[in-house]
């Protein structure tokens, strides 16, 4: 079975076209698939998109009789790029800024913008999740496992925001910093 998704549409004039992405499993609020920790929003989507964007541009290149004028092409780039900002950058810059942090042994602060964001964004995972990093980075194993099962939980209730394999990452986690006592 091949991972992606085929999203299917028209363009004016142009017949029905099927284009791969593999973008499928990734949320924008999901921690990117490069595994540098940051969002997929703030790291690779851009990339992603523009390679989207291109392989599109190919697959449905009209005629040179029935190409789109300069304008429709500028305001479709336009359109993309608005798209691609929305109302929770703010979100994704101070759940960045958390991460690279705890990338750059400054834990404490990194704990404090970890609590902000439970605080601030209670509606997200992001806050827990960076808090189980910065006991991660402490060796706190315990408590970074506590926080990750809170993303569990979080997760667990909000099931449509995710990607189903998502919650497994999380108790993988658990299961490495916290693993189940013998009896």
């Amino acid at each position: 079975m091949e991972s992606g998704v085929r999203q299917q549409g028209s363009v004016q004039g142009i017949s029905s076209f099927s284009l791969k992405t593999a973008m499928a499993k990734s949320g924008r609020n999901d921690p990117c698939p490069c595994g540098s920790g940051k969002k997929y929003k703030r790291c690779c989507l851009a990339r992603d998109e523009q390679a989207e964007r291109t392989a599109l541009a190919a697959a449905t290149s009209p005629p040179a009789s029935r190409k789109f004028s300069g304008v429709a092409t500028e305001i479709a780039d336009r359109l993309a790029l608005a798209a691609a900002t929305d109302a929770d950058d703010e979100l994704t810059k101070l759940s960045n800024d958390a991460v690279d942090r705890v990338h750059e042994g400054r834990l404490d602060e990194a704990e404090q913008a970890a609590r902000d964001l439970i605080e601030r964004f209670p509606h997200v995972h992001d806050g827990w999740d960076r808090l189980g990093m910065v006991h991660e980075a402490r060796g706190d194993h315990r408590q970074a496992a506590d926080c990750y099962r809170k993303v569990i939980d979080f997760i667990r209730v909000h099931p449509d925001d995710y990607d189903p394999d998502f919650e497994a990452i999380f108790h993988n986690l658990v299961t490495k910093l916290d693993p189940p006592r013998a009896s």
